[in-house]
């Protein structure tokens, strides 16, 4: 969850999302038993009889390899208990135990209304009138320490850019806690350490009044300081009741399995900590397109005067100071230094982009996304002091993450521009909440620069690189075998046990990332409340393989995915 570019407090992990008609619920959709992930019946069911209705869990949405019901990806925690039932099974779950989210929640029962309110009850709340300046916004009295971050590749990474940043808020002082949250999901992601020194990861989310309108939430609802305040409803989620849904933590916290340490993330962890707000970094700019937008308007809790103040040393020091920083093995005439798994380089990076002969590309940032798809450790050769990748060695393989945009800024310059006049024509009352329009939907549509950003897959891929970049994070065999995502192994069909009849699941679910026109000519049906068909966005569904949020393939990238799970079955 919280991933601070890349610290992933908790998380899973979007591409193009919209407030979709089908959202009736926010962040969560009814009171089943429990989490389960996009799971479906047992293999035999093929020929079962769909019924009319609206899914009410995940595992009721896939009738059989060509009918699913209607439910929305942005149902991520749909059949999760809510409320005070959710919030009764963490209390039970952590009694006797002590941090700052069980006494906040469980011991004097808050129940925040707003984000200042959730911020107040862990102690990360700003007093009135901070002062601004790096120097201070950790110091005694001048409230929380904090970063703004203006890209990332974290459960909310679609949703993040410098006009829509993502905050993250520590306590400098006792580095026990951090809470992470960006507009445009109903939810605040949060970690905090124990007494064991030990860290715990919480998802807290909340309803607004939008959740029971007709109309349900539109973008203004979501994306505006409105989705801050005048909460209806708060539910408390801990890792193990996200385990087996879409926006689990433990892929990325826990990458090597449930055996392992569960760690915390921040891969740009060194000056010029790109994709940071901060004044003496490239990161002014991030801060100049913010205030181009919102003007003086705070956002996530900080106040506007403070945005400029944002300081993305704190972070580092916040990981630092709690020990976040692995060992990796290194070539031997490499300076040791502690790093984060694959580490976004970003001082090499940036000095490379402003060399003219590379092109404005990164020779590092390739090494280190070869590095995530070969799943290996890489070496380093010291040049003059600096670490710089040489090749591929022959460790053991690492279940690592891919790293984030090697460039500075993330968004479509001409929808940059478009929905920066947008927010300010909202401020200024010349447009009204029902014409303001997602602004989420920031990134570039060429599929080669949005693979660059992170959210979507290189074109003239091979099938099996393209199911390594888009499916491996969520689906290899160290991570937790007893969950049913375990069932589809991107990285080695030979651990999957029902090998045809779990391929022929992956290809359904491939196929709902289709393009609409495509979806309808393949046959694919998804059925409304009232059983009649119904059509959806592009990778709108839940149930689709990968995820929106996570990867986008084109119509040919999905064919070629196919042909090649099918020309593996067994005979």
């Amino acid at each position: 969850m919280l991933r601070l570019q890349r610290w992933s407090l908790a998380a899973a992990s979007i591409v193009l999302i919209s407030c979709s008609p089908y959202k009736k619920n926010g962040y969560s959709g009814g009171e089943q038993s429990g989490a389960t992930e996009n799971v479906v019946p047992a293999p035999d069911s093929g020929n079962a009889t769909p019924e009319p209705g609206k899914a009410d869990n995940p595992t009721e949405a896939q009738k059989d390899n060509n009918t699913f019901l209607v439910i929305s990806d942005e149902e991520a925690l749909k059949g999760l208990k809510e409320g005070e039932t959710q919030i009764k099974i963490v209390c039970d779950r952590n009694a006797g135990k002590v941090n700052k989210v069980i006494t906040a929640f469980c011991v004097n029962n808050v129940r925040p209304k707003s984000l200042v309110e959730l911020q107040t009850a862990l102690g990360l709340a700003f007093p009135a009138n901070p002062q601004p300046g790096r120097g201070n916004n950790g110091s005694a009295g001048n409230g929380p320490a904090f970063a703004v971050q203006g890209h990332s590749s974290s459960l909310v990474g679609k949703f993040v850019s410098a006009i829509n940043p993502r905050v993250i808020l520590m306590d400098r002082n006792a580095n026990d806690i951090a809470l992470g949250f960006v507009r445009g999901e109903q939810f605040s992601e949060i970690i905090v350490k124990n007494a064991d020194n030990t860290f715990d990861f919480f998802l807290v989310g909340f309803k607004q009044a939008c959740n029971s309108s007709p109309e349900h939430c539109k973008p203004a609802d979501l994306l505006t300081a409105a989705v801050e305040s005048n909460w209806t409803e708060f539910t408390l989620y801990e890792d193990v009741d996200l385990k087996n849904t879409i926006v689990d933590c433990m892929h990325c916290h826990q990458p090597d399995g449930p055996q392992s340490p569960k760690i915390l993330r921040m891969q740009e962890l060194r000056n010029p900590w790109t994709h940071w707000f901060r004044d003496n970094t490239d990161g002014r700019e991030l801060i100049a397109d913010y205030t181009a937008a919102w003007g003086t308007d705070g956002v996530g809790g900080i106040p506007g005067t403070m945005i400029s103040s944002s300081d993305p040393q704190q972070l580092e020091d916040f990981l630092r100071d709690n020990n976040q920083l692995f060992s990796e093995p290194q070539a031997a005439n490499a300076t040791p230094r502690d790093q984060q798994p694959n580490e976004f380089l970003t001082r090499n990076i940036r000095d490379e982009l402003n060399d003219p002969n590379n092109n404005g590309r990164s020779p590092t940032a390739e090494m280190l996304r070869l590095r995530f798809m070969a799943r290996k450790a890489l070496s380093f050769t010291n040049v003059n002091g600096v670490l710089t990748p040489a090749n591929a060695d022959t460790a053991a393989p690492k279940n690592y993450i891919p790293i984030p945009f090697f460039g500075l800024k993330v968004a479509d310059p001409t929808l940059q521009a478009t929905f920066t006049k947008q927010i300010q024509d909202f401020k200024a009352g010349t447009i009204t909440a029902a014409q303001f329009k997602d602004t989420r939907e920031i990134f570039p549509a060429d599929q080669q620069a949005l693979a660059d950003v992170g959210f979507a897959v290189a074109p003239n891929e091979t099938p099996q690189n393209i199911l390594i970049a888009a499916c491996s994070q969520c689906h290899h065999s160290a991570l937790d075998q007893t969950l049913s995502r375990a069932k589809f192994n991107a990285v080695d069909f030979s651990k999957m046990t029902n090998l045809n009849a779990e391929l022929d699941v992956a290809i359904a679910r491939l196929k709902l990332g289709y393009s609409p026109e495509r979806l309808k000519a393949s046959g694919i049906k998804i059925l409304g409340a009232d059983g009649s068909q119904v059509e959806m966005h592009k990778g709108e569904h839940l149930l689709t393989m990968p995820p929106r949020r996570f990867k986008q393939l084109t119509d040919a990238q999905i064919d070629s995915v196919i042909q090649y799970l099918e020309s593996q079955k067994k005979k």
